[in-house]
Formats: structure tokens, C-alpha cells, sequence
């Protein structure tokens, strides 16, 4: 919108006021352009534009503590764009912005996607400079720095890396500013293009970037020396670098004694590796290796057998689709009802599959095992990552048994000795640093260690 105002004596100096509606508050603008302008009597006394331009910008008349002076179009409009409201002079060819953002934004709520136990309840939500307060509200340090940088050429989407310096490594935070900064894109719209930037587009079956929606756990991540990437309009805070302990941690670790916290650690890494090879695992002593089964057990299988068509390893292949699918479409529908769907479909089609010796109840058992294990995971994207590293397992087994999938499980390993980000190790501190450290927080928690101490 364009408002046309007069000011100086007698009002022979036209102005004009720019702003766009529903970015910029209106009760601002009055407040600190038009009433100032109308009531003070210094710039009522201004007789020409360069007076009042100087008033309003070196000698602090305006009521505003957020002002800048444009001379560039370029300035002046992306100014405009992003909420700011201007003050045109035209016969000087210069603009003044005024900070007098105010549009419509979430409430701050609980996680959706992460449970809280024992925490704070506050999670971000799509405003970048609500995001940044809630960190700086945490963190009361002069140390902590936020950088911001503006992405996409057609949205002008603001990004900002948070860091305590002394405690982050310079090096890391050099390579992060240089990878956000060499983002070149249209837009900046998805939360998969900012972490594409900060793993160098390098595929990987393993996660290289952990995401969060909590702010103690952002702040928590930043005291131990980690860099958090901030998005406009995206309610999550990317986290780097990370190792794959990182990823089986949870922030409630540390909100209980250390071996409480040491035991739920073991069982997450137990649960780890049975989410992912159970299946294989059984496909592999069924099919190759039936002399490692006890004979009851073997005889009760034979049992649970009879009738059903398909070999163990097609079974096996079917429910595990038959869950990824489930999966999917528990989340795709409204949250009510893609929960009745997924109860429905994991009760009424697995009990029917059985009733017609479609499917024998020792597949469907240890389906929903290696499932319900691989949710006791914090982190979605290693759950992913292993929901799709057991159908992989699960082909190889049927290949050549336990000797392939041992195969596939080193050659995994390898992979992940080999992964780096940012120079840190993603198996770090087993194959770095001479194994220092190796059991003070890691799989197991000393009494001694607290969140936001520096690992690395």
C-alpha cells in the first residue's frame, strides 16, 4: 500500500509511505511515522527533505529504534518485501525502513513429533526472530553469536546458524557458513533443501544432520560445541556436526540418574540392531541354517506353516511392505484417523492373513517386533534409514543366509567408519581420539556427565 503525506511548514514536503498489509502493523506505522511527523515540532520546523531525512536518521527524532537509510532500489525494496514499512523521500531518492513487522504467527506449544517426559515444553514454530528469542532466553551468554543470511532469489528466505564461540569449533563454523552461503536456489521452501546444503548433496543411507523441534535440546547440542541452523518459516533447527551416538541420545537422558539413563540407552541400541537384522535374521535360520533351531522350536514352526503358500523370505518381504504401507498411511490421513487405520490394519488384515494361511504368525510376530523396536529410536531419520537397511538385509539373507547378511552388516559398518561431518566421525569417540571418552557419555552414561558438556 502507498500513502501519500505532506510535512514541513505548511506541508510543502511530500512524502510517501510504502508498506504491504498483513506484514506491516498499522498501529506502528502511525506510531512512529505519521503521529511524529504530524506532532513534533522539530520536523514540523524542517523546511526541506534534506532537514527532515536528517532529523529522522542522524539526529534520532523518529521514535523508532530500528531504523535504516536506503539509497539503492534493490535495498529499499527488499526491505519492502520483507515486512518493513518505508518512508519515501522522493525528491531525494532515498527511503528510510522502519521495523514494523507484525504479522500472524503460531503460538509456541508443545512438540508434535517429540514426546516430552521430563523437559521443557516449548518448541519452535515458523517465526525466525521467536525462534532466536527462545534461544537467547536459554543462553544468556555474550558468546553466543547468530548469523543471518538471506536465501532463494524470488523468496528472500532468512536462515541463521547459532554458536557459542570459544566452545564451537571455528573450522566447523567457517564450513557451515560456506555451505548455507552457497545455497543457490529460486526459493528456499522445504526443510530438505537446507539439509542438503549442510551434507554437500552426498547421499547416504544414514542420517548426517539431526533435526529437532525442542529448544532445550537445540541449546542443549550448541553447549556441547554444535552449530543449530535456523529457518524462516520452518518450526524445526537443524543440528551439526553429529555422530551416530547423537542420534540414539534423547534430551530425557539427562534428566534421570546415570544408570537409569545407561540402562534405556543399552536397550535403544539393542533395539537398534534387532529393528533391523531380526528379519533377515529369521529369513536366514529358516531357510539356511535350521540346525541353530531348537528342535521344539523348529517343530512349532512346521506347524505354524502348514497351509501358507509362500516361502519364508516372500512372507517375510510382504509383511514388510504391508507395514511400511500401514506406516505411510497412518501418516498421510488426519491424525485420528490414520491411528484407527494403523490399529485396524495391524489387528484385523494380520489376524485374517493368518486365520487364511496367508501368512504363518511366526512372520507376523517377528515383523511387529523388528517394527515396534525400530520406534524406540528418537531420531526419525535413523528410523527410516533402518526401516529401509532391514528390507536390504532381508533380500541378502535371501540370497545366502547369515553369510551374507554378516557381509552386509561389515560392509554397513565400513560405511559408517568412513562417514565424516565436518570432520567430526560419525562413529565418534570409537574410532577417533584413541577411544578417549569412549564410555562417559555414550553407550552408557557416567554419573559425572551432564548435558551441554563439550565432547568433541
Amino acid at each position: 500500500m502507498f500513502t501519500d503525506i505532506s510535512a514541513g511548514p505548511r506541508g510543502k514536503i511530500k512524502l510517501t509511505v510504502a508498506f504491504i498489509d498483513g506484514l506491516a502493523d498499522r498501529e506502528q506505522i502511525a506510531a512512529a511515522i505519521l503521529r511524529p511527523l504530524r506532532r513534533d515540532s522539530a520536523l514540523r520546523r524542517a523546511a526541506s527533505e534534506d532537514a527532515l531525512l536528517r532529523l529522522m536518521t542522524t539526529e534520532g527524532v523518529a521514535y523508532h529504534c530500528s531504523r535504516e537509510t536506503h539509497a539503492d532500489q534493490e535495498g529499499a525494496l527488499e526491505a519492502l518485501l520483507g515486512g518493513q514499512a518505508l518512508l519515501i523521500f522522493d525528491g531525494r531518492r532515498r527511503a528510510v525502513s522502519f521495523d514494523v513487522r507484525n504479522f500472524e504467527k503460531r503460538a509456541i506449544t508443545e512438540p508434535t513429533n517429540e514426546s516430552v517426559l521430563k523437559g521443557s515444553k516449548e518448541s519452535f514454530v515458523e517465526s525466525l526472530a521467536v525462534n532466536t528469542a527462545l534461544i537467547r532466553r536459554r543462553l544468556q551468554t555474550p558468546d553466543l553469536k547468530i548469523e543471518r543470511f538471506r536465501l532463494g532469489e524470488h523468496t528472500g528466505t532468512s536462515v541463521a546458524i547459532a554458536y557459542i564461540g570459544g566452545l564451537a569449533d571455528g573450522g566447523v563454523v567457517d564450513a557451515v557458513r560456506e555451505r548455507i552461503e552457497g545455497v543457490k536456489a529460486r526459493g528456499i521452501v522445504s526443510a530438505g533443501q537446507i539439509e542438503t546444503a549442510l551434507t554437500g548433496g552426498r547421499g547416504a543411507l544414514f542420517p548426517q544432520v539431526l533435526y529437532t523441534e525442542r529448544t532445550d535440546k537445540l541449546c542443549g547440542s550448541i553447549l556441547e560445541g554444535r552449530v543449530g541452523v535456523l529457518t524462516d518459516g520452518l518450526p524445526v533447527a537443524y543440528i551439526t556436526p553429529v555422530d551416530f551416538n547423537s542420534l540414539i541420545q534423547a534430551p530425557e537422558d539427562y534428566a534421570f540418574n546415570g544408570l537409569i539413563s545407561s540402562v534405556f540407552r543399552l536397550l535403544r541400541y539393542a533395539c537398534v540392531f534387532a529393528a533391523l537384522a531380526l528379519p533377515a535374521f529369521y529369513v536366514s535360520i529358516t531357510s539356511f541354517h535350521q540346525e541353530m533351531i531348537p528342535a521344539r522350536l523348529v517343530i512349532s514352526i512346521i506347524a505354524s506353516k502348514q497351509g501358507v503358500p509362500f516361502p519364508t523370505y516372500i512372507e517375510v518381504l510382504l509383511m514388510l511392505l504391508s507395514f511400511e504401507v500401514l506406516l505411510e498411511a497412518g501418516l498421510r490421513l488426519p491424525q485420528t484417523v490414520g491411528q484407527a487405520v494403523s490399529i485396524v490394519g495391524a489387528l484385523v488384515v494380520g489376524q485374517a492373513a493368518i486365520s487364511a494361511h496367508m501368512m504363518s504368525p511366526g512372520v507376523v510376530i517377528v515383523i511387529s517386533a523388528a517394527g515396534i523396536t525400530g520406534f524406540v529410536v528418537p531420531s526419525q531419520e535413523l528410523s527410516n534409514a533402518i526401516r529401509l537397511g532391514r528390507i536390504i538385509l532381508v533380500l541378502l539373507a535371501t540370497a545366502g543366509g547369515l553369510f551374507t547378511v554378516t557381509l552386509g552388516l561389515v560392509l554397513a559398518l565400513y560405511r559408517m567408519c568412513s562417514l565424516e561431518t565436518f570432520g567430526t566421525a560419525y562413529l565418534s569417540p570409537f574410532v577417533a581420539r584413541e577411544g578417549k571418552n569412549m564410555f562417559r557419555d555414550t553407550v552408557v552414561r557416567s554419573a559425572k556427565s551432564g548435558r551441554g558438556e563439550r565432547r568433541r
